[in-house]
Formats: C-alpha cells, sequence, structure tokens
C-alpha cells in the first residue's frame, strides 16, 4: 500500500512538472519578438441577417441554411523590404483540405493556429478546390419565398472549379513579432447574390432550384462574378466576428 502511495505522488509530481514546463514553453513562443502567430476563421455575414434555429437569413425573401467552402490555402505574402535574405520565407501559409461551414464558423479541420514572420504583408491569398462533397468547391443551400408565395422554394448553388481570391490593403496587413492576431475571412451574402434574379430560374421535377454550370448556369456565372466582392480579410483582433478598422 505505501509503495502505491509512493508511485501515485510520483506520478502527480511528475505531471505538475510537466504542465509547469510546457506552458513556460507556450508563455515563451506567444512572446517571441521574432514569430508573429496568426489564428484564422472563415464566417459568413450579411448587412440585415439575423440567425435562425436552421441557417441566417439575409433578407424577407432568402434563408441561407448552409454555406460550405472547399479551402486548400491561404497564403500570406511578405512584402520584399521584410523578406528573409537567401529564404522562401516570404510566403507562408494555411494549408490542407479545409471544409469550412460559413454560417457555424467552423473548419475541418480547424485551421490552428500559423507562426509568420513579423512584417507587412501586402497580398493574401485565398485558393479554393472541388474537396467538398459531390466534387463541390462551394456549396449552398437557401430558401427563396418570392412576394405572394407561401412555400419557399429550395435552392441549391454549386461551383466545382479552382477558385483563386486576392486580398490586398494600400497599407498592406501588419503583423507584430510576440502576438497572435485574430484573422477573419468574411463572405457577405448579400452581396454575393446581388442583382440574382431567382424567379427566372428553372426547376428541377423535384421542385428543386439548382444552380450550377449545367443547370441556369447564366444565374451561376453571376454568382460566381459576385463571390469576388463578396470576399473581404483583414484582422478581427477585439472578436467581434468583424474586420477591423485599417
Amino acid at each position: 500500500m505505501k509503495q502505491s502511495i509512493k508511485l501515485t505522488a510520483l506520478i502527480v509530481i511528475i505531471f505538475m512538472a510537466l504542465s509547469v514546463l510546457l506552458g513556460s514553453c507556450s508563455d515563451d513562443d506567444s512572446s517571441d519578438p521574432n514569430v508573429a502567430s496568426v489564428q484564422l476563421n472563415m464566417k459568413a455575414t450579411a448587412s440585415n441577417s439575423r440567425v435562425v434555429a436552421s441557417g441566417r437569413t439575409t433578407n424577407a425573401e432568402l434563408t441561407l441554411r448552409e454555406v460550405l467552402l472547399g479551402v486548400t490555402e491561404l497564403e500570406f505574402e511578405l512584402l520584399d523590404d521584410d523578406a528573409a535574405p537567401n529564404e522562401d520565407d516570404d510566403e507562408i501559409e494555411f494549408e490542407g483540405n479545409f471544409v469550412v461551414d460559413l454560417i457555424n464558423g467552423t473548419s475541418t479541420p480547424d485551421f490552428g493556429v500559423a507562426n509568420l514572420l513579423p512584417g507587412t504583408y501586402e497580398e493574401i491569398e485565398l485558393e479554393l478546390e472541388p474537396i467538398l462533397e459531390d466534387g463541390n468547391t462551394i456549396f449552398v443551400l437557401l430558401e427563396y419565398l418570392p412576394e405572394g408565395a407561401t412555400e419557399p422554394y429550395v435552392i441549391e448553388y454549386s461551383n466545382r472549379e479552382d477558385l483563386e481570391v486576392e486580398f490586398e490593403r494600400d497599407a498592406g496587413f501588419n503583423l507584430d513579432g510576440g502576438s497572435l492576431s485574430q484573422f477573419l475571412v468574411l463572405l457577405d451574402l448579400d452581396k454575393l447574390f446581388s442583382g440574382v434574379d431567382f424567379s427566372s430560374a428553372d426547376t428541377d421535377n423535384d421542385g428543386t432550384i439548382r444552380i450550377n454550370a449545367n443547370s441556369n448556369s447564366s444565374l451561376a456565372a453571376q454568382i460566381k462574378n459576385n463571390l469576388y466582392k463578396s470576399l473581404d480579410a483583414g484582422e478581427d483582433d477585439d472578436g467581434d466576428d468583424d474586420i477591423d478598422d485599417d
């Protein structure tokens, strides 16, 4: 019995020592002036939105039920003056296969935290690829309730192309060493569907309106063009799900 008690006490002491050591290492990393840490989030937004049980409503006519993106890379490109000499450190990235749920603001797997060189980043590139279910790059499920209707139409928008979006700021994106920056990518749903006339769409036999390269293709092209104007990125260090003012 005494031997068991001594062994338990030893395990507790070792665990406490490891906890202190790991905590110390974590603190050292977060305050390292040579490292700028970035935590990435992606979410959907809309000017007149309200959150409901099963999705986000942009206005009286449209109810967004699901918005998914297949993200494979987010690349931060340093200004030439800040890049490390003779190294490839001028481009730092989150890379993988991330299924991003923009309604809930989650990613599978989680983006985690990336450590970057401190400095000014002139450009950020977002790459989207068809890694979602059914080979989609983007998938949006929404309901459309036109004026005078009693039941909404179900709409599915999908895109299977490789897409690249670039974010730039006149002053660049400044990341300081020894700090953790909350970085946010926002998709404005109002802008995504701006000017899209769903009443002109053809309906499939099951009553669903499908908008893609093969069905209602003109509307699909319009939404794709809107996508580049709908995405924005920047720091959200106050955590209010909005990009901070420059």
